[in-house]
């Protein structure tokens, strides 16, 4: 078993990843699998098409400390992946996916996928620019 840091930080066994587990039950697509919680469950969804974007979305929402209501809705997550520059063609490219989830932008997507609020976004990408401007960055 795999622990991630996300996990160290947002316990994947928290009353509330269990709410938000049961929460995702209720308000996501119905043919979308349980919301994983824990790296091993969310790499095991990287599959391609819907199983990878819910994997996706468990860890953004694990960086949220599982805040269902202040973090986007799985929807609307997955339509700002969809237009998103740092989402893989894999996905990206895939026509039913780009059907179900029409690109529409979200502010708060990054490099990593994780959606931030405005100002820590602002601070993320800062930052993440810096270190690509960074002499030790260039290869």
């Amino acid at each position: 078993m795999v622990i991630s840091v996300t996990d160290q930080v947002h316990s994947p066994d928290s009353r509330q990843a269990l709410a938000a587990r049961k929460w995702f039950e209720l308000n996501s697509p119905p043919d979308a699998p349980p919301l994983p919680l824990g790296y091993d469950e969310r790499e095991a969804l990287k599959v391609g098409g819907l199983k990878h974007i819910v994997a996706w979305y468990a860890c953004s929402l694990a960086c949220r400390d599982y805040a269902v209501e202040k973090h986007p809705s799985f929807d609307d997550y997955a339509c700002g992946l969809m237009a998103s520059e740092y989402t893989p063609g894999f996905v990206k490219n895939d026509e039913e996916l780009q059907r179900r989830f029409p690109p529409r932008p979200l502010a708060g997507i990054g490099p990593g996928l994780v959606w931030e609020p405005p100002a820590i976004h602002a601070k993320t990408m800062a930052s993440w620019h810096r270190s690509l401007a960074h002499p030790s960055a260039v290869a």
